[in-house]
């Protein structure tokens, strides 16, 4: 027991990736990213050990986790900012920008070069500075794209029905996840509701090899433009899927990180 213990200690305190002094370059800065990363997935896998040997642990081991987590995820947004000024770490910035207010955002940004500022993240940072993202309670943003058949696609041609609208994210929810939108769908009248995946890819050719990986009735679409979408920018997403609830009136009425399907069915049959 003394033993476990002190080997979970010894991996939460192996020192910091981020902390190590480094002259702010590209090459610096990928160097501090996969150290992170290599240091978390190490944790993590010592944490998976001692979850097989000691089942019984299973609730601290938790715990365990969860802090290991957090604390490759300060260092991950703490390396952005200290290597915005870098193309990757801008990059980065602007994956995590919705873990900073926009105030710091603006101030990290506004101390970049102007080659910086003009690049497409420091582009796509600022548009996201200056639009308001979409929370529940609002109207929903109406986007154009192009449907995988090849079709124009307008959000607001679906106006007058519920509407599911998922930033990707069909892979992440796993088989167990799209099992439970397949069944519910069913259940449901494409008179009154549809689910809308958009997927940030790059191209039409893209988007078509994703419609054979995930064959369903859905209308999946893409405006290519990947992290410059406004889809990606207004709708202030990043992790996949990131869920909304859009109701007959066009209203945002429910929003999530992972499928919910429990309360996003609840709301769909309750309307």
């Amino acid at each position: 027991m003394k033993k476990t213990k002190l080997c979970l200690l010894l991996f939460l305190l192996l020192p910091s990736a981020s902390s190590i002094a480094q002259e702010i370059t590209e090459d610096n800065y990928l160097k501090v990213d996969s150290a992170i990363w290599k240091e978390y997935e190490a944790q993590m896998g010592a944490i998976q050990t001692l979850y097989h040997e000691y089942p019984e642990k299973k609730d601290s081991l938790a715990i365990a986790s969860d802090k290991i987590y957090k604390i490759a995820d300060k260092e991950n947004r703490d390396a952005a900012v200290k290597y915005a000024s870098t193309p990757s770490g801008l990059q980065r910035l602007f994956m995590v920008r919705l873990s900073f207010s926009k105030d710091s955002l603006s101030s990290i940004l506004s101390s970049l070069s102007q080659q910086m500022q003009e690049s497409p993240y420091g582009k796509s940072l600022k548009e996201h500075i200056q639009d308001k993202q979409i929370e529940v309670g609002d109207s929903a943003y109406n986007f154009e794209a192009t449907r995988s058949d090849s079709t124009h696609f307008v959000l607001s041609s679906l106006k007058g029905k519920q509407i599911l609208l998922l930033y990707g994210g069909l892979n992440c929810m796993g088989q167990e996840g799209r099992e439970a939108l397949d069944t519910f769908y069913r259940q449901t009248s494409r008179k009154m509701f549809e689910v809308v995946v958009y997927w940030p890819c790059s191209s039409l050719a893209a988007l078509k090899e994703i419609r054979k990986e995930f064959p369903s009735d859905y209308i999946f679409v893409s405006d290519f433009l990947q992290d410059r979408s406004p889809v990606k920018i207004i709708y202030g997403t990043q992790a996949t899927p990131t869920c909304f609830v859009i109701d007959k009136d066009y209203t945002v009425v429910f929003k999530s990180v992972g499928l919910d399907i429990k309360n996003i069915s609840g709301i769909i049959k309750g309307e």
